[in-house]
């Protein structure tokens, strides 16, 4: 019966994507009879977020493709699954928070009692999972006897004290490249491999303990490879591994072109400051032809938008040639999504334009004031950015992305005034959006690191404190922060009116009507009720905007 289903399950994933959500019982009949090696768990936010009424919308999660619970697991998923499943290790992904979101009745813990597994593995990548990782930790281990075990950049941030304070917590694994190691674990735990030989760990002996950190260079190896996401996607149920809630409403894939940062954002935790953290003391990146075949591999299972994750330009111009050479070539009827981290000349952006038929940048300018830009991290003046406004109005749309929490900000702001005229030296192809520096500053960060010297006050220290932050209402008394000129209540005032002010510019310019902004004014007059619309800022779209946690997988936290 299970041979069946997984076939059947295979072939109709291969010929309609993820439109198979409906099958729901047959998701379900898959996991009660399935085994798992190891199984991948990615938590929400807060845990339950539904005994809580913590469902709220928030301009925290306006610019992400997921709800304010964080529902999107990170992409590192797809890499680790693909090692060990080419390795023989069998492995599922169930994403709880996309679950419990997609029905209000579904019962969390009677579904992990339902995983089978040798291994539970759970993300805490993102601090926002704070909460919800260590409450699934917790109650897997209670559920299950066997090892559970926790990943990504905010656990290596808090592994000792992940390992002090909660001991259903087994093992931590350090860095941001853990493949490899994983597979060691995994033989140390069904071959009994000595665990003092494997990289990436954290453990108690009987005190925390952490083995050497290894951050590779070369990252091909590690690269996910979408035949075996494809079957990781049917043996997991396809409900079970969305990558978010709402991914067949708005679908976008992701591709990882390199880890590491050469900039220093002070609020970034990867930036290459943070990164020293990780052992990773220079960019590890996969080759030109790799990116180009998981392209490949993606669009032959799905049509949909692809970001390229990471500025190309660190990688350098051959680099870039090689692969728009490439991607030119395949003629893929997709759109191509490009970010920028610095703005690249008029003739680098003819050749980014040259890579398909429909292509999208993405720039964050952070502030209308250059000086408040420069500051930060983002090392440009308004008259380079007018200049790459102006060269850019080549390709489909530009989005300019800008943030209110920045040490100089005032409360007051012109970005309305300031979005208009990169709106018009763009051509009229541009878009714009401001959400809050939220809901943290990230540890391991130059502000969170030596907040006095940036102009902040960090309001959280310890994971514990975040974690009882997680849970604060309304929204804005989540941020671990204040600045130098507004405390928390401030900043989403300011938050609240800037976003208007950028509206009543949209208006301006014909892209949004009267009556959104009418319901953002009421947003506005009402910082602590709450709304009930899912986007308080944009109104939805069926053309994607940046999924800002894809950055955060790499650090790019712009």
């Amino acid at each position: 019966m299970k041979k069946l289903l997984d076939r059947g399950f295979r072939k109709e994933f291969l010929e309609t994507g993820f439109n198979i959500i409906d099958k729901l019982f047959i998701n379900r009949i898959l996991l009660y009879y399935s085994m798992y090696d190891v199984a991948l768990i990615h938590p929400p936010s807060v845990f339950d977020f539904r005994k809580m009424n913590y469902t709220f919308a928030s301009p925290i999660s306006d610019v992400v493709p997921s709800m304010p619970v964080f529902d999107m697991y990170p992409l590192g998923f797809f890499s680790l699954a693909t090692y060990l499943e080419e390795r023989g290790v069998k492995t599922g992904i169930f994403n709880l928070a996309a679950l419990m979101l997609l029905d209000e009745n579904f019962d969390a813990i009677q579904y992990l009692k339902s995983i089978k597994a040798q291994v539970y593995a759970i993300d805490l990548h993102w601090l926002v999972h704070a909460h919800g990782a260590i409450e699934v930790a917790r109650l897997i281990k209670e559920l299950h006897d066997a090892p559970v075990v926790l990943g990504g950049l905010s656990t290596t941030y808090y592994w000792h004290e992940l390992l002090e304070k909660y001991p259903w917590i087994d093992y931590l694994f350090l860095g941001d490249s853990t493949e490899n190691a994983f597979y060691q674990f995994y033989e140390f735990i069904t071959k009994n491999r000595k665990v003092s030989e494997i990289p990436n760990l954290a453990y108690r002996n009987p005190e925390p303990k952490a083995n050497t950190i290894i951050a590779p260079a070369k990252l091909d190896e590690y690269r996910p490879k979408y035949d075996i996401i494809t079957r990781v996607f049917a043996q997991s149920g396809i409900e079970n591994a969305l990558p978010w809630a709402e991914f067949l409403k708005d679908p976008i894939v992701g591709i990882i072109t390199y880890k590491g940062c050469l900039f220093n954002c002070i609020t970034c935790g990867g930036s290459n400051f943070a990164y020293q953290r990780f052992r990773r003391t220079c960019l590890g990146f996969k080759s030109p032809k790799a990116v180009f075949d998981e392209f490949k591999e993606i669009i032959e299972r799905l049509k949909v938008p692809v970001f390229f994750i990471g500025d190309l330009q660190a990688l350098g111009r051959r680099y870039i040639e090689e692969l728009m050479i490439s991607l030119r070539n395949e003629r893929a009827d997709v759109p191509l999504i490009f970010e920028f981290f610095y703005p690249p000349n008029e003739e680098l952006l003819r050749l980014y334009r040259s890579a398909g038929e429909r292509v999208l940048v993405q720039i964050s300018p952070e502030d209308p004031d250059e000086t408040t830009r420069i500051k930060f991290g983002r090392r440009y003046t308004n008259s380079i950015l007018l200049k790459f406004a102006k060269n850019a109005s080549i390709f489909d749309r530009v989005d300019y992305y800008f943030m209110v929490g920045l040490p100089d900000q005032r409360p007051k702001t012109n970005l309305g005034s300031f979005y208009i005229g990169l709106y018009k030296a763009t051509s009229n192809r541009a878009n714009a959006f401001v959400a809050p520096l939220a809901p943290f500053i990230d540890p391991g960060s130059l502000a969170f690191e030596n907040p006095n010297k940036y102009g902040y006050k960090i309001l959280a220290r310890t994971l514990e404190e975040h974690r009882e932050l997680l849970t604060k209402k309304p929204w804005y008394m989540m941020l671990n922060y204040e600045t130098e000129f507004m405390d928390r209540r401030a900043l989403a005032k300011a938050t609240y009116d800037a976003a208007y002010d950028l509206a009543k510019a949209k208006v301006e310019l014909g892209q949004l009507d009267e009556k959104f902004l009418e319901e953002l004014e009421l947003s506005c007059k009402n910082l602590e009720g709450g709304v009930t619309r899912k986007r308080e800022l944009y109104p939805s779209t069926n053309v994607p905007i940046r999924p800002k946690l894809y950055d955060e997988l790499f650090g790019h936290n712009l």
